[in-house]
């Protein structure tokens, strides 16, 4: 895998721009995650769960859908035939904080587009669906 894909998660999310990465250089950040989430500030800090073997700071054991692509021997959970499973399934409670509800979007334009203009055109798309500007599905997805 590239070097530039290490920071693609298998689940489609973009670990370079999850606030727990911009914290491994952003001290401030780190004692505010650390404030919001109730966890120690050593664990505010992610370089990304490939380089880690799936293990997120923020839960108490390896990411399952880290594993099941690890198991299943494909780089992207868009490469397994089960794709989409239940692993994949929107946090309706946090759906304005998490970007795990784009997933499936995320996944899909890798697959589709390539893993080129995936990196160019999701971090335009992040940026849109944490403002509020953006819902998937409505709105312009990109600007030419």
């Amino acid at each position: 895998m590239a070097t530039s894909e290490v920071m693609a998660a298998p689940c489609g999310v973009d670990c370079s721009m999850c606030p727990l990465h911009l914290a491994t250089n952003d001290e401030a950040l780190k004692k505010r995650l650390s404030e919001m989430l109730n966890l120690p500030q050593d664990k505010m800090a992610c370089v990304g769960c490939r380089e880690i073997d799936g293990n997120c700071p923020v839960i108490p054991e390896q990411c399952a859908t880290w594993l099941c692509v690890k198991e299943k021997g494909v780089d992207f959970c868009s490469d397994c035939s089960d794709f989409p499973c239940t692993k994949l399934a929107p946090c309706a409670d946090r759906a304005s904080t998490r970007p795990y509800n784009i997933k499936v979007f995320s996944l899909t334009l890798r697959k589709n587009k390539g893993a080129q203009e995936w990196g160019t055109r999701i971090k335009d798309i992040y940026v849109l669906y944490f403002k509020g500007e953006m819902a998937i599905g409505h709105g312009p997805v990109f600007k030419k």
